[in-house]
């Protein structure tokens, strides 16, 4: 799976820019492996429905789709061009449990998810503004960003006003002097 999806994801990215990332090594080391680091969670199970917003070159979509294929992956991207090719490399990758919508977050209206997934896409306050309709209660929303204090503090009052409960937090780094990462993983209520 890691090469195939690194080979699929470079030769598009060489196509059409989808991120500055374009060595093999960095690839894997900061999409995969960062993505993948969401599956200590222990929430990918059987039959859940986990939704990506702000989706963008496809991580942690696509390596968490190839990574669980008991699970739907739904992609939520505002920018075309993005999810034409997401979905392209997806296909290229048989990866059949996943697929990206165009849309803005706030304008989607299907199914609510299970699980719904960012990555360095908005700010806390913004992002659970937008997204907590897009989760069914009893849901877990994953959050993975810089670790920032300031953050948390909003995270902390964004959560008393949504109903959203903040279960753990599990800090990484990707690699030795990399940016303090964290997942924050909050509940809907």
């Amino acid at each position: 799976m890691r090469e195939q999806l690194i080979k699929t994801f470079l030769d598009k990215n060489q196509q059409l820019n989808l991120s500055a990332i374009r060595d093999a090594d960095w690839v894997y080391l900061k999409h995969i492996q960062d993505s993948l680091k969401l599956l200590e969670t222990g929430l990918f199970e059987k039959g859940k429905l986990v939704i990506d917003v702000g989706t963008g070159s496809g991580f942690p979509l696509m390596p968490l789709a190839l990574s669980c294929p008991e699970c739907r992956f739904l992609g939520i991207d505002s920018v075309r061009k993005k999810t034409l090719a997401v979905n392209e490399m997806l296909a290229d990758l048989w990866a059949s449990n996943a697929k990206v919508l165009w849309t803005r977050i706030e304008d989607y209206q299907g199914e609510q998810a299970d699980i719904l997934t960012a990555r360095a896409v908005a700010y806390a306050d913004k992002l659970l503004e937008w997204c907590t309709p897009l989760l069914k209660k009893w849901g877990h929303f994953l959050l993975m960003k810089q670790k920032q204090p300031e953050e948390l503090q909003v995270l902390h009052k964004v959560c008393q006003k949504k109903k959203i409960k903040l279960i753990s937090q599990i800090e990484y780094q990707l690699f030795e002097g990399d940016i303090d990462r964290v997942i924050y993983l909050l509940q809907k209520q």
